[in-house]
């Protein structure tokens, strides 16, 4: 249960910080993007904003299945006890 709860901890921090990196490079001078972005163009930053937010979907559904296969095994166990 630790790695399904830190997991959904990694999406949500992902998903946050890749949409936030989306909106700044939206709304920032294109002049000042390499100082903000290490070196990037405001394109770059948002195609890596983007993926980050993807990254973060897919690490969001996996930790959810695992809290599913969990439930259903402590559940099934629970079953053969009674």
């Amino acid at each position: 249960m630790f790695f399904t709860k830190s997991a959904l901890v990694i999406a949500w921090l992902l998903v946050i910080l890749g949409g936030l990196q989306v909106v700044v490079a939206y709304n920032i001078d294109p002049d000042l993007a390499p100082r903000y972005f290490a070196g990037k163009t405001p394109g770059q930053a948002i195609d890596r904003g983007a993926l980050y937010c993807l990254i973060g979907i897919a690490a969001g559904m996996v930790a959810e299945i695992s809290k599913s296969v969990a439930s259903r095994g402590e559940a099934k166990s629970r079953r053969e006890a009674d």
